[in-house]
């Protein structure tokens, strides 16, 4: 009898393997309505539709919706909190990370007080972060457990169906009412949010604020996307457990002590500076192999522009991304990118494919910025010309084209894409500029570090296991 268990576990194991690395290795392509226009996903109802294939500027009718960027960790957890403080009615929040950390808890407790004084929050977290770093949680089941709170895991695992699991929401935005919302590439936890850590993962969100509520273009889009995903199949209710009641109350007296600024009036018609327009650009949601909508939305005004800079924190490609990539080179598209160096970059995956295929992507004719930072980098961004920025969670790899849900907002604003553009410059002057013929030249503040034996040999082991893996990465 025990034979058999060890043979029908040993049978499933390959399946499993099977089932985790086969079916993601088909890549679908972009099936698109009209050749060359931008256009949001397929996935965004019949609201969005007189958006795709449209021209991008911003049409009269639409109220103008003002921004700020986020690039600092405190500033992102602070704004979060304005935001969630100033919900009088609903709050929904949506993130590939939720941790039971200190900023974690600070989010907890803001959005509990939110529940206490009769605001309805709706939560989505990715079913795999969800289940790994909540299930634990008492603070978390506490705030699940209050009347006005629902809580819901996108494709949370299922050994029934493995196949499943490598389709992840990589979302990350928290909406206040009609008024306000934020959307970016933090989780909500303390590599992202506060200054909880000494090393963290720098950053960027986006806040959108809507001078007539309810009205602008993209507030539109980014609650029909949410209802969209909150209603599908692959998404189940949040079940927790037992909890202690009152601690997430307490500790948000704790959080206005801490941060008495986040509670005041905020002037956010000042806080905040016009745009030209704002469309949101996605990726299909379904739980499956996906058209890479929003890649291609992307490569083809890259293709149009004469000056590209790309900030991702790794770059992990397949064949067609990189021709893509030289197409635009090759079409007179100028392209920089500025990415971690492998001795300060935080994902160890990112970075040894990255040594597996530095020849890869210099034969793409980008010139590629290796930054040296004092934290690791995991700012998404494509910045086109001098007017178009292109910013939210897809990283330049496979996993953020191909497998996962991801959002980029598309604004047009010069007065952003010059201070992205500026901060960029001190990016690459911490970097080894890697020329597309090979040749590196140091940048002025470019200060080189060295790899300990241990991290060398373990980035050398992985630089052979990740082979047959780095569509999954």
């Amino acid at each position: 009898m025990l034979v058999w268990v060890k043979r029908l576990f040993l049978l499933y194991l390959c399946y499993l393997i099977i089932c985790l690395i086969v079916p993601p290795l088909f890549h679908k392509t972009a099936e698109r309505e009209a050749a060359g226009a931008i256009q949001t996903s397929d996935a965004l109802p019949e609201a969005s539709e007189g958006l795709r294939g449209a021209s991008l500027a911003a049409p009269e009718s639409l109220p103008q919706e003002r921004i700020r960027c986020i690039d600092d960790n405190m500033e992102a957890l602070l704004w979060r909190i304005r935001l969630i403080e100033a919900a009088q009615e609903s709050i929904v929040l949506t993130t590939f990370d939720f941790r039971d950390d200190n900023s974690g808890q600070d989010m907890m407790a803001a959005l509990y007080h939110a529940a206490e004084r009769g605001v309805e929050v709706r939560i989505i977290v990715d079913g795999i972060n969800g289940t790994l770093w909540l299930s634990g949680s008492g603070h978390f089941r506490e705030l699940a457990a209050h009347e006005n709170v629902q809580v819901r895991l996108y494709n949370p695992i299922n050994l029934l169906m493995p196949w499943k699991i490598n389709y992840r929401m990589h979302d990350k935005y928290l909406i206040a009412d009609d008024f306000a919302w934020i959307l970016g590439g933090r989780n909500t936890d303390d590599l992202f949010l506060g200054n909880y850590k000494e090393s963290y993962n720098e950053d960027r969100d986006m806040l959108i604020y809507e001078t007539v509520p309810g009205a602008g273009g993209a507030y539109g889009q980014i609650r029909d996307y949410f209802e969209r995903i909150w209603s599908l199949s692959c998404v189940r209710e949040y079940r927790g457990g037992s909890y202690t009641a009152g601690w997430l109350e307490s500790h948000y007296q704790e959080v206005r002590n801490k941060f008495p600024e986040a509670f005041g009036e905020t002037d956010w018609e000042a806080e905040t500076m016009g745009t030209e327009s704002i469309v949101l650009c996605t990726n299909p949601i379904d739980a499956q192999n996906k058209q890479p909508l929003l890649w291609e939305t992307m490569m083809e005004e890259v293709k149009q522009a004469q000056d590209v800079l790309i900030q991702t924190p790794y770059i992990i490609c397949c064949e067609d991304m990189y021709q893509d990539i030289a197409e635009a080179v090759q079409g007179g598209t100028a392209i920089e990118m500025v990415t971690n160096a492998v001795e300060s970059g935080a994902n160890p995956f990112g970075c040894t494919d990255y040594l597996n295929q530095k020849k890869k992507v210099r034969e793409t004719g980008i010139h590629t910025y290796e930054c040296l930072g004092e934290q690791a980098l995991h700012t998404k961004a494509f910045l086109l010309d001098d007017a178009v920025c292109y910013v939210g969670s897809c990283n330049l790899d496979m996993r953020s084209v191909y497998l996962d849900t991801e959002l980029m907002l598309r604004i047009d604003s010069p007065q952003l894409n010059a201070a992205i553009r500026e901060q960029a410059e001190g990016l690459k002057a911490k970097s080894r500029h890697v020329f597309p013929d090979g040749t590196a030249v140091d940048g002025a503040d470019y200060a080189p570090v060295g790899q300990s034996i241990l991290k060398k040999a373990v980035y050398g082991v992985l630089r052979v296991v990740i082979i047959p893996i780095r569509h999954l990465l």
